[in-house]
């Protein structure tokens, strides 16, 4: 049990400097986007989004580069396209 609770905690502070550095969301697939109430519509994402620092939404610790790449552009089954969900939720 310890070992594995050594292992998320390790987990989770490669999570935080993920988060944290622009460099590696570059790399992952353009620049990253501030999240902010200056995004009015699902076009103004063009890249990964970078939360504030203070965010408490579970949408900024799990939306990580790599699951936005998988995932923009598509649809759900009402038609809305992803970057639309993350408008809603961040």
């Amino acid at each position: 049990m310890y070992n594995g609770v050594k292992a998320m905690i390790a987990a989770e502070r490669e999570l935080q400097g993920a988060a944290g550095g622009a460099p590696k969301a570059a790399a992952a697939g353009g620049a990253p986007v501030k999240a902010g109430p200056h995004l009015k519509k699902p076009e103004d994402i063009t890249g990964p989004v970078e939360f504030p620092a203070d965010c408490k939404s579970l949408l900024c610790k799990y939306l990580k580069p790599d699951l936005y790449n998988k995932y923009k552009g598509q649809k759900d089954k009402a038609g809305v396209v992803f970057e639309q969900m993350i408008l809603s939720g961040a």
